[in-house]
């Protein structure tokens, strides 16, 4: 710009001679989200998940794919404290694999939650459009600080009257600062898949990527 509009303007804002910083966003990458977007059983009580961060979680979804554009998922956003919460936190089942653990522990339960329910009944296409809406805010999640844990396994008639839902839930996100300690595992296709614990960690045996690839 002529006669160094933007550096005169620059000194006379933070002052002459004063040094000039670039200040670079890096996103994530992907691969990063995807390693840190996993199921916790365990949250952080000190952590309080505001209503705009579920509601960030949540807009994702006006940006996501749709079998047939169908676009029939509906989301209820449940916050620290109310009494949905604790209506939640009664009908989840957590850790499945490890049922002498009693998941989650007292103290660590999760508390801010998404239910996600469909207009229509569940069927292929509805089931396509959860994965899909699940996983992206697990990952939105993840790029926010926080984590995002998918529960199937929850009381679903008790869900749906106490929270006065149109409809029948199909999963439950909760959202939450995660503090276990999770570690991936590289195995065999033929090996076992069930999740366990050991010395305070969390191990998730993945099916190696020879053993995905059709050859």
């Amino acid at each position: 710009m002529a006669d160094n509009y933007l550096e005169k303007r620059y000194d006379a804002v933070f002052g002459k001679g004063a040094v000039k910083t670039v200040v670079k966003k890096v996103n994530p990458s992907l691969d990063s989200l995807l390693l840190r977007n996993r199921s916790h059983r365990s949250f952080l009580k000190e952590h309080v998940v505001r209503p705009d961060e579920l509601l960030k979680i949540v807009e994702v979804n006006a940006k996501l794919p749709s079998a047939m554009n169908q676009q029939v998922l509906r989301f209820k956003m449940v916050t620290a404290g109310s009494p949905e919460s604790l209506v939640l936190q009664q009908s989840i089942r957590l850790g499945g694999a490890l049922p002498e653990l009693h998941l989650p522990a007292p103290g660590t339960e999760p508390e801010a939650f998404i239910v996600v329910c469909s207009c229509v009944p569940e069927g292929r296409y509805v089931d396509i459009d959860l994965g899909i809406s699940l996983q992206s805010m697990g990952l939105k999640a993840v790029e926010l600080g926080l984590n995002a844990t998918i529960v199937c396994a929850f009381d679903k008639v008790k869900v749906k009257e106490e929270l006065q839902l149109p409809s029948e839930p199909l999963a439950l996100l909760l959202v939450g600062k995660g503090q276990d300690k999770i570690q991936l595992l590289s195995i065999d296709e033929t090996a076992d898949h069930r999740y366990y614990r050991k010395d305070g960690i969390h191990y998730v045996p993945k099916v190696a990527v020879k053993d995905l690839i059709i050859k």
